[in-house]
């Protein structure tokens, strides 16, 4: 087959695609930062899923580092879908950009996991003995999630006292088990809102599956020349055809 052909079929299908997603409901809106082979480097993405039907809405040429460069490209599909509710990661960006828009927040609980266990287990080592029970408590209460646990993490990080130095560059290990304490405390609403609405997945998979197959495509074609080729290449290999 001619590639300019198939070239202009695939740009065919995707403004169908474009078109289709342009006002079609989307409550929960899945959101994550990828890198794709692009123009001779890596480029940075932010892919847009709906997690209702696990079709991607829009992928933008976003670093998702950057919480005004998500906000700008994310607000305007927010007003036009009526999104009410994203699922990210616990990049602290995307907490920003849903207390800017107003919205509800879900933090994929894999990825919270995976960097607490990560947090406990080097805490585990160079922690005093005498509060080494404060992380069996926090790892209890990532299991259960109780939707009290921001409470109660905030009681913990009370009673681990400890005075902080001044002019030191890195926490001693009790500082450092407090920092732990209170972020988790104040995010936790965040690690529940799955709870009051059985539409909002308690994790980002969706949006990881989507970005999964987007990157698999891009590994075949070695690359992309340019942003539209990029955009139509990704938007088409996200697409669950099933």
């Amino acid at each position: 087959m001619c590639p300019m052909s198939v070239w202009r079929d695939a740009q065919g299908q995707e403004k169908k695609l474009r078109q289709r997603n342009t006002w079609k409901p989307v409550r929960v809106l899945g959101v994550d930062g990828a890198y794709v082979l692009g123009w001779g480097e890596k480029r940075p993405v932010v892919v847009a899923v709906d997690l209702g039907d696990g079709q991607p809405v829009a992928v933008g040429y976003v670093d998702e580092r950057d919480p005004q460069a998500v906000q700008r490209w994310l607000e305007p599909l927010v007003q036009r879908l009526g999104v009410s509710v994203i699922v990210t990661d616990d990049l602290m960006t995307y907490k920003k950009v849903a207390e800017n828009l107003t919205l509800e927040h879900q933090i994929c609980q894999f990825h919270v996991r995976r960097w607490v266990g990560r947090a406990l287990k080097e805490l585990s080592n160079t922690l005093p003995q005498e509060w080494l029970w404060v992380l069996d408590e926090i790892k209890t209460l990532i299991s259960e999630l109780p939707q009290e646990g921001g409470k109660r993490l905030y009681a913990l990080w009370k009673r681990v006292a400890v005075r902080r130095g001044k002019g030191r560059h890195s926490l001693a290990p009790v500082e450092q088990l407090r920092d732990l304490l209170i972020r988790l405390s104040e995010t936790w609403a965040s690690f529940c809102t799955f709870y009051h609405d059985p539409a909002i997945p308690w994790t980002n998979n969706g949006t990881e599956q989507v970005i999964g197959r987007m990157k698999m495509r891009a590994r075949t074609v070695r690359g992309y020349k340019t942003w539209p080729g990029m955009q139509t290449g990704l938007m088409l290999a996200g697409t669950n055809s099933d």
